[in-house]
């Protein structure tokens, strides 16, 4: 039987160890080895009775009756605690190695690119085009596919000069990218893909390969 996640989550073989699979959100960037299934409801188990013996009807009307006094029982089947998964503590690191698409818009601080000498489209349009591309890349089976499919939609659709290296940066330290491009990419473990990302230069997408 097919797993059931829970809306928003992917599951991702791990590069390192094929066979092996690990589960990720992307939208809150969160991972977790233990797969995040639908919650199903309790079932509740029989009273407990002798052979021959019927379970014992619960009233609260009548006299003599063991549980006449006590109000009518009410089983509630609500859905069972997801177990707490304990978040894993990263090592700090010192540097990282990415893939990035970049979409720019009209409101980007250089509005131009490789591509397009003006770039006209909206931050509405922009953000949609790159969602679309995430879609494609995360719908690869395993982390060779999902890097490939990254190198190749970036090399026709990145509006970065990286473009030309399949949206590659190389490997960079901390207080060499802006702010927000920066505490995405090192929040990301390895083969892992970001959600969409805002920087002054547009929108992004990041693959973490190192």
């Amino acid at each position: 039987m097919a797993e059931e996640l829970e809306d928003g989550w992917e599951k991702r073989e791990s590069r390192k160890e094929p066979g092996v699979f690990y589960y990720v959100h992307p939208e809150t960037g969160k991972t977790q080895r233990e797969a995040p299934l639908r919650n199903k409801r309790r079932k509740v188990a029989p009273w407990p009775t002798l052979p021959g013996q019927a379970p014992p009807k619960l009233s609260s009307v009548g006299v003599g009756g063991l549980f006449d006094d006590l109000p009518e029982a009410v089983v509630e089947t609500a859905d069972a605690k997801k177990p707490e998964s304990i978040p894993e503590v990263k090592k700090h690191l010192a540097s990282v190695k990415c893939l990035h698409l970049l979409k720019k818009h009209a409101g980007s601080r250089r509005p131009s690119s490789w591509r397009e000498k003006v770039i006209t489209r909206s931050l509405e349009e922009a953000t949609y085009q790159l969602k679309e591309l995430r879609k494609t890349i995360a719908a690869k089976q395993n982390a060779k596919e999902i890097q490939s499919e990254f190198e190749r939609l970036a090399r026709r659709e990145s509006d970065c000069s990286s473009a030309a290296k399949g949206g590659s940066l190389g490997k960079f330290g901390r207080g060499k990218m802006q702010p927000a491009f920066e505490t995405a990419a090192f929040a990301l473990d390895v083969n892992e893909l970001s959600s969409v990302v805002t920087t002054d230069s547009g929108l992004h997408i990041i693959l973490r390969i190192e």
